[in-house]
């Protein structure tokens, strides 16, 4: 049910969404050299590494002839803060390797053992990462620098694999297209809370 469900509304959001991806991939052509789409390897489920796609937001530009620098682009910088980047994600769904709901989908070069721990978790409860989950609706959708900001994200995972189930998600979809926490990243001190 859940494999159906995702892959109807990858469809729908490709078809949906067919003209931002256009746009986006335009003006990310016009502003700098290279490709519109960019890859990064991460965990998936079953213990694999997945090819997660996105849009390209970053450039290299030299700096003294002699050494380069990646800059993230000004398009780049708001398909990022308004998690555009991440729509070309729905091929990953489509081809089985994401789900639109389901924990972050963490890099394999981390090498953090925080996250080795919950890869080890979410790996035994054969969950597919997903585009948005309930750390992202939450505010914690990003990498970040901040240990207790990065302890809450894995919280929230951890949360979405014990408590997991078509009504949740539902309520993740319309969190993630209605609330503005699922656009940026909260650090705030305290306990973390499960609505």
């Amino acid at each position: 049910m859940k494999r159906a469900f995702d892959v109807v509304l990858a469809i729908l959001g490709l078809i949906l969404f067919s003209p931002i991806i256009a746009l986006s991939s335009l003006a990310i052509r016009i502003e700098s050299r290279g490709p519109a789409f960019d890859h990064q390897w991460r965990h998936s489920y079953n213990n694999n590494s997945i090819r997660v796609f996105r849009f390209r937001c970053t450039t290299t530009r030299n700096i003294d002839g002699a050494h380069k620098r990646v800059c993230v682009t000004r398009v780049g910088r708001i398909l990022h803060s308004s998690g555009v980047d991440g729509l070309p994600q729905l091929i990953n769904v489509l081809r089985g390797e994401m789900s639109i709901v389901g924990p972050r989908a963490y890099e394999t070069l981390s090498g953090a053992v925080v996250e080795e721990e919950i890869m080890r978790i979410l790996q035994r409860r054969d969950i597919k990462p997903g585009l948005t989950g309930w750390a992202q609706v939450n505010g914690y959708w990003d990498k970040s620098n901040s240990f207790s900001a990065t302890r809450r994200r894995i919280e929230y995972d951890l949360y979405y694999a014990e408590h997991g189930s078509f009504i949740l998600d539902m309520k993740i979809i319309l969190m993630t297209l209605c609330s503005k926490k699922a656009y940026r990243i909260t650090e705030q001190p305290g306990e973390s809370r499960f609505n």
